[in-house]
């Protein structure tokens, strides 16, 4: 039986008030049409980390691997692609010819799709963080299949946003060697590929 992990990804960013927030976030893999982009889930009531996003979606991204001894800096700017029925700040980009709302939506649903039956139910409970009154009735819905049809699914649905984030700058260091290698990745507009700079480990 093929096990799959969850990878959590540690993100930061600065609010207005000069406070540094910190969220992880659970990654879903890279834009297939642009690997600039990187995917994570978020759940419109989740007010905490999109209250954060929205005062600055400008952020960093730390992505450890202890078994190789590397890791990645990423920074970069975060999109939120929602439902059509929500109303949120910095819908993604467009990435080709398709009309950027419509080719989001259609991420939006593919990754729904994807997403297992618990995971689904989560876009049916309380806010992160918030105290439920009754874990009896916030907690009910325990799984939530693909294609159920019932206004739990509809509203899970419409809940579900998807947290894209374009990377723009990478610091990478590997310490599996001696000397380390630490390398800078910047993405050039002008050539649209990423230049690369060798520096002091």
């Amino acid at each position: 039986m093929l096990t799959i992990f969850i990878v959590y990804l540690p993100m930061c960013n600065m609010k207005r008030s000069g406070e540094i927030s910190m969220h992880c976030l659970p990654f879903q893999g890279f834009l297939k049409d642009d690997i600039r982009f990187m995917k994570f889930i978020l759940a419109m009531n989740d007010s905490i980390l999109m209250g954060d996003i929205k005062t600055n979606p400008n952020a960093k991204i730390n992505w450890s691997m202890p078994s190789t001894e590397e890791y990645y800096n990423f920074k970069g700017k975060f999109y939120i692609a929602s439902a059509p029925i929500q109303i949120t700040r910095y819908p993604p980009p467009k990435i080709n010819s398709i009309q950027a709302s419509d080719y989001w939506e259609n991420e939006r649903i593919e990754q729904w799709h994807a997403l297992d039956e618990r995971t689904r139910a989560g876009f049916t409970w309380p806010s992160r963080a918030e105290v439920p009154k009754s874990n009896e009735i916030n907690f009910s819905c325990q799984s939530l299949k693909n294609n159920e049809s019932s206004v739990i699914h509809d509203l899970a649905m419409d809940n579900f946003c998807l947290l894209v984030y374009k990377v723009t700058d990478v610091e990478y260091f590997d310490y599996s060697c001696y000397p380390p290698k630490r390398l800078f990745y910047t993405w050039s507009l002008k050539n649209e590929c990423w230049d690369i700079q060798t520096s002091n480990p």
